[in-house]
């Protein structure tokens, strides 16, 4: 009962904020392209790619483990992504084979970056943030040096492109497989020992200790699940959203999505809420500021400063005591050895 309670608290809240930011965006957006239906469609590669990244951020930090490493992690994935895609078509394969595999890849390098933060802050008595944003640097450093050889291979492609197809059988496709995702880690973290332990892991971690359950273990599992979603968001990233890779891509949307998280209380569902209202905020940031007559600069700002409304509406309401963050959430788990 309090359970439902919470939620039904949260929905109200949230729903005026989700129809007004809606509403925000869809009404110049939809004038412009005289679609609603292409409006949303616009969107979807945005939403797989934010939804998977804050999927697997939330279920992560429900474990306790205080997740800092995300956007530095994400930044990473998506250079794997891209040079794992433009290797494979230079060696003959298939470009959207390419680009699958290159997604893989991508969710490989987070399943082991997330497995090693979730050791190395557990098994250790090492401060999360201090782990989490080395782990960051690490990845912001790891990036060009994977990236840029493969940008210059990818010259002699001529006019390839090893991404995925963009057609609506592909995007439905995998706007379906992101969104069943969602319902299976609800269903996981609700319903399953395994989602008992990584909360218990995270609302108090030596008395799951202390009743048999292996935090390392657990937190390793939630990170094998986590950052495998967060890597597979950078893989979708690169290969369907923006399709183009740079120096520096993805650099600051592993924060965006660690936002949508946040705002929806790391909840599977009501991620999916979130995240559609950012897509459509990145995806329409240039409209957007054209009608409101703001810069381009202001328009880059602009998923930053919604992303930290959002938060700050988290954090100033009641939605956080209904969605609360797990108890032992940054707090360093140390397990003495005892001697009789």
């Amino acid at each position: 009962m309090p359970e439902r309670a919470g939620i039904k608290g949260i929905i109200f809240g949230a729903v005026p904020l989700a129809v007004a930011l809606a509403i925000v965006t869809a009404i110049p957006a939809a004038a412009q392209s005289g679609s609603v239906a292409s409006l949303i469609y616009a969107m979807i590669p945005a939403f797989i790619a934010y939804y998977l990244t804050a999927l697997g951020h939330g279920i992560f930090e429900l474990s306790g483990v205080l997740n800092l490493a995300i956007d530095g992690v994400f930044t990473l994935s998506v250079a794997a992504s891209f040079a794992t895609a433009v290797r494979l078509a230079v060696a003959g394969v298939n470009d959207i084979t390419a680009a699958a595999i290159g997604i893989l890849v991508a969710g490989l390098v987070g399943a082991i970056l997330g497995s090693l933060l979730a050791f190395i802050t557990t098994k250790l008595p090492i401060s999360h943030g201090a782990a989490g944003l080395s782990l960051m640097f690490v990845g912001y450093g790891l990036a060009p040096w994977i990236g840029l050889p493969a940008a210059y291979m990818s010259q002699n492609l001529l006019k390839r492109k090893p991404l995925l197809d963009t057609n609506p059988p592909t995007v439905y496709t995998l706007l379906a497989i992101s969104l069943l995702l969602g319902v299976l880690i609800y269903y996981l973290i609700t319903n399953t020992k395994i989602g008992v332990a990584i909360r218990a892991t995270g609302e108090n971690p030596h008395a799951a200790s202390a009743l048999g359950i292996n935090v390392v273990k657990t937190r390793i599992m939630a990170a094998l699940i986590g950052y495998t979603l967060i890597g597979l968001g950078g893989g979708v990233f690169y290969s369907l959203y923006t399709q183009t890779w740079q120096e520096g891509a993805g650099m600051g949307s592993g924060w965006i999505a660690f936002a949508i998280s946040l705002s929806a209380g790391r909840h599977p569902i009501l991620t999916m809420v979130s995240a559609a209202i950012f897509a459509g905020i990145l995806k329409h940031q240039y409209l957007l500021a054209s009608e409101l007559n703001l810069s381009r600069d202001i328009a880059n700002m602009l998923p930053f400063l919604v992303a930290l409304i959002a938060m700050v509406i988290f954090m100033a309401t009641p939605l956080k005591r209904k969605l609360a963050p797990p108890s032992s959430l940054g707090k360093i788990f140390f397990r003495e050895e005892r001697t009789v």
